[in-house]
């Protein structure tokens, strides 16, 4: 009958961590179980022992494997069929135009994806560059396409819209004073802009009112010149 070894500790040459070098079967293992973990598929850290056969240290990672799996399958698809993705959107809108239900259930289920990305300063960033280069882009078409929405708008709801943009307006700018107004620089420099501001709204004002008194002088003394004969 063979005669059991001794099992032998030491501490990992990776990771210092202490395990049985030699087992008393006799069997040895140059690193401890966790060095000898495949790395994660995704982000490269060791998969963890209770994960099994896993090839993902997390439920993020493995979340992220079969995303990046589905896009790449997406990908070939997009590649052999350039018109797939008009085709099934096309589909989806006729699907939920046929069903009130179903549209208003996607309607809210955007609104609030809207909402919560909205949250993410990077997405604003990011959309807000998108909107300026499309604008830059495509200025004429977009101008055009307000200026017809606007008009087909009936005044009512002009109104409306008019009485929400000045109280978001007014929002907007009661919140950026208050940010300004944490920043003594920077609410230096505000006050100092609408000062100069000030000043030009009412140099204008008086110049304008110089001009009319100019014309109306004008009109009085063109109406007052004594005609000649034969005109």
């Amino acid at each position: 009958m063979a005669v059991k070894k001794k099992p032998v500790s030491r501490p990992c040459p990776v990771c210092g961590r202490v395990y049985e070098w030699r087992r008393a079967s006799g069997r040895i293992f140059e690193l401890c179980e966790h060095c000898r973990q495949p790395d994660c598929v995704v982000c490269g850290k060791k998969v963890p022992i209770e994960r099994g056969r896993k090839n993902t240290c997390c439920t993020q990672c493995e979340q992220d494997k079969v995303r990046r799996t589905q896009n790449r399958a997406y990908a070939k698809r997009i590649a052999a069929d350039p018109e797939l993705n008009k085709r099934n959107h096309a589909a989806r809108k006729e699907k939920l135009l046929n069903d009130p239900e179903k549209m208003r259930a996607y309607k809210q289920k955007e609104a609030e994806r809207s909402k919560r990305r909205l949250k993410d300063p990077d997405y604003r960033q990011k959309r807000a560059e998108y909107q300026a280069s499309r604008y830059i882009q495509n200025r004429d078409e977009i101008n055009q396409q307000r200026a017809d929405f606007w008009a087909a708008l009936p005044e009512e709801e002009k109104e409306k819209r008019r009485i929400l943009a000045r109280e978001r307006g007014r929002v907007w700018r009661q919140e950026e004073r208050e940010r300004l107004q944490k920043n003594p620089e920077e609410w230096a420099k505000y006050q100092a802009y609408q000062r100069a501001a000030r000043q030009k709204y009412k140099q204008n004002q008086e110049f304008a009112k110089l001009m009319k008194q100019t014309q109306e002088l004008l009109n009085v003394a063109e109406q007052n010149k004594p005609k000649r004969d034969g005109d």
